[in-house]
């Protein structure tokens, strides 16, 4: 948030994995990248690449995020991608970027809320792992 390149940031920071952590929303049909069906051997499970796992977890931090913002806009991996293309004009790589939704939503580019950077503070040293931490 120094960096004299602050001003022009956009950082997406995704898992990759949902971690085995409960989600109560069910998974979603999505749209299969391309047209090619998946190379499957008898012993794997039937399937396409068209329905969504279950959520993970994403941060986007610019100056021109919205504090706090949440959305129930569906976003995916290839919603990255989708934001690429549409800030520099590029073509989609394939169907699923082509759909996908971007990360516009979290982003008010006519304010730059956090131009200047917010303090952020160290841990305690007085926490449950900090120096002064009671040792029993």
């Amino acid at each position: 948030m120094h960096s004299p390149a602050w001003p022009r940031v956009l950082l997406t920071y995704t898992y990759d994995e949902h971690g085995g952590c409960y989600d109560h929303v069910p998974p979603v049909a999505a749209i299969e990248p391309d047209s090619i069906p998946p190379k499957l051997t008898s012993t794997d499970v039937p399937g396409a690449y068209n329905r969504y796992g279950t959520g993970a977890a994403a941060v986007v931090a610019s100056p021109y995020a919205k504090p706090n913002a949440v959305t129930d806009v569906i976003h995916d991996h290839t919603s990255v991608l989708a934001t690429i293309e549409a800030k520099w004009n590029l073509p989609a790589l394939r169907y699923r970027d082509t759909n996908a939704a971007t990360v516009m939503d979290f982003l008010d580019v006519t304010k730059d809320t956090f131009l200047i950077p917010p303090e952020i503070r160290g841990p305690s040293l007085a926490g449950p792992s900090g120096a002064k931490a009671v040792r029993g």
